[in-house]
């Protein structure tokens, strides 16, 4: 995050904390469990179940022993994180057993809806809800790429949880089982991460 972002970002959250107005309660000592909101792109309100750190999480903390069993895996463990995700970055990699695709769950935390609209492309991304986050969905071009498509889950301001599945050339593969396989492990992760 550039330094002229951090003190917007921070005026923005101290705003947002207390109220002038007669009437109206500021945010100290108030609890709640109702979504969390931010300005991951800066203008409108996002609606999260809970904000989560990308920069706390362990990824591999969210394939718990019941996510490994209801999707087949066989192994979740932490690998090499990508530079373009920012530094303090991680990475879980998992295999499956029947291996035809491989899925990662990285944590993305030099930028958030915006910086995934300036990269990947407005309309090249399909709008979800995984477990009450906002998130989106790109089918990679295998003209371009590996065969294999992404799931941003916009965890909070500025961060997003980065689910992928992949494969290196297996012949059954296609980018629909792909986003099939990306979809399951996201909904899966999903809840786990607003308990974090």
């Amino acid at each position: 995050m550039s330094r002229l972002a951090v003190p917007f970002l921070l005026a923005a959250v101290l705003a947002g904390c207390s109220s002038t107005e007669p009437g109206k309660p500021s945010a100290e000592g108030a609890k709640t469990s109702a979504p969390t909101t931010g300005t991951s792109a800066g203008t409108a309100p996002v609606n999260r179940p809970k904000n989560v750190d990308m920069l706390k999480l362990d990824p591999c903390s969210l394939i718990t022993p019941e996510v490994k069993a209801t999707l087949g895996m066989r192994l979740a463990q932490p690998g090499d994180p990508d530079a373009d995700f920012g530094e303090g970055s991680k990475n879980c990699t998992s295999i499956y057993e029947d291996r035809a695709y491989t899925t990662g769950v990285d944590t993305l935390v030099n930028g958030g809806v915006d910086r995934l609209m300036k990269t990947v492309g407005e309309a090249n991304v399909t709008k979800l809800q995984v477990a009450g986050y906002p998130a989106y969905l790109n089918k990679r071009d295998p003209q371009k790429t590996i065969l294999g498509c992404d799931i941003y889950i916009d965890a909070n301001d500025g961060q997003m949880l980065f689910v992928s599945a992949f494969t290196f050339g297996d012949p059954k593969a296609t980018v629909d089982g792909a986003c099939e396989r990306a979809t399951k492990l996201a909904n899966a992760v999903g809840p786990v991460l607003a308990t974090k």
